[in-house]
């Protein structure tokens, strides 16, 4: 293709590199950041307040600061990094990787709603493999075994909002469902959502009702052979009729319907080359975990080289 025949206009680059260089560089430095040792007592007796049984040993801090490793390293790994600290006086004690594991795996997921801004997201999914065996192994092998898992997101241009992990079954909730359960979550937690940027998938009257009832504006692509009968969502309707009168060109552009790809494609892109695409550990719930995890590690380690 030349650059004459290139849809659209020309792409300027208008991102400050300084700046984003000090982001990068500050994003990896979450790795020897050990403020969380000072509060190593205080956050023990804090765990143990009332807990029967025996006591933790080991900070909710420091078993964070482990999950990063661990997916870097995997739990081995991790174990060899937390010894060396101990051995320069860096912490307290050390660990072994059967406690790391046990303990990630126990750990509560969660992301940060934005208060105080208008929230404009988008919601998608991608495959993941639950394997890191060969075409090999899987052909004799692992017939039976399930290949892929859907991880969904819903994110902005900067932070992950929720995320959802689903085996594609049936009875796993389809990528509308998902969005809505993740909206009401935002909703109930204060998040202003002003917009959704969503793909052909969403084109469903039931999230077009749903996004109506909350107030929230759409750019939803809807299908070339999508009927303008409202059957139960005006909503859909009159965006169909836009959808069609515009053309799919103007009325990406007046919907600014761009902005999906670093709301999801992005995110996926990112973690996918940083964490990999497949899991590794070996029990279905343990996968799920597993996946999640990646996509809020992730989250973390921007949100720190934002400062």
């Amino acid at each position: 293709m030349t650059k004459n025949e290139r849809w659209g206009k020309q792409f300027i680059d208008k991102r400050d590199h300084k700046a984003y260089q000090a982001e990068l560089l500050r994003r990896y430095g979450i790795y020897l950041d050990l403020e969380w040792v000072d509060s190593w007592k205080d956050e023990l007796i804090e765990m143990n307040a009332g807990k029967l049984g025996k006591p933790y040993e080991y900070p909710h801090s420091m078993i964070i600061y482990q999950s990063l490793l661990v997916e870097k390293f995997s739990t081995r790994g991790a174990e060899a990094i937390t010894q060396k600290l101990e051995e320069f006086n860096l912490i307290p004690k050390c660990n072994d990787h059967a406690t790391i594991h046990r303990r990630v795996l126990e750990l509560d997921i969660k992301f940060t709603v934005p208060k105080g801004i208008e929230i404009h997201e988008g919601t998608d999914g991608s495959g993941f493999k639950m394997t890191n065996s060969g075409e090999y192994f899987q052909d004799k092998y692992g017939k039976t075994r399930r290949k892929f898992a859907r991880v969904i997101i819903t994110a902005t241009k900067d932070d992950i909002l929720d995320v959802e992990v689903v085996v594609n079954e049936k009875g796993s909730l389809s990528e509308p469902d998902v969005a809505k359960k993740h909206l009401t979550s935002i909703i109930k937690q204060g998040g202003d959502v002003v917009k959704s940027y969503d793909d052909g998938a969403f084109d469903v009257k039931d999230f077009f009702n749903f996004l109506e009832q909350n107030g929230i504006d759409s750019a939803i692509r809807n299908r070339s052979n999508a009927s303008t009968k409202a059957k139960g969502s005006m909503r859909r309707k009159r965006e169909v009729l836009k959808f069609k009168e515009l053309g799919y060109k103007i009325w990406a552009k007046e919907k600014d319907y761009g902005m999906r790809w670093p709301m999801t494609e992005g995110h996926f892109s990112a973690i996918k080359r940083g964490y990999g695409d497949c899991a590794n550990a070996k029990k279905i719930e343990n996968i799920l975990l597993e996946l999640k995890r990646k996509v809020w590690i992730y989250d973390k380690i921007r949100k720190y080289g934002r400062g």
